[in-house]
């Protein structure tokens, strides 16, 4: 089971930055994007908790991914650049 750190590092500037572009996504993209990055969920795990099928959630982190690239102004790359595969 995950328990949080003892200690939260500050923030950086860009985290401002991506903590406003995740308010943009939609609320299971953006939870799809949460649990599986930060708190290091699998996606079997995610979809669980998200009540929705793997494919779905995979489906969720790449356009999320997408998205996010986009707001920030980075190019999306052809290939995500961490393909789900922790099923």
């Amino acid at each position: 089971m995950w328990t949080p750190p003892e200690t939260v590092p500050e923030l950086a500037v860009d985290g401002f930055d991506l903590a406003a572009a995740l308010r943009t996504l939609p609320h299971r993209v953006r939870a799809a994007l949460v649990l599986y990055h930060v708190v290091d969920l699998p996606v079997d795990e995610v979809a669980a908790a998200l009540g929705a099928s793997p494919n779905t959630v995979k489906s969720w982190l790449a356009r999320g991914r997408a998205a996010l690239a986009r707001e920030l102004g980075d190019e999306p790359h052809a290939q995500p650049a961490k393909e789900p595969a922790r099923d």
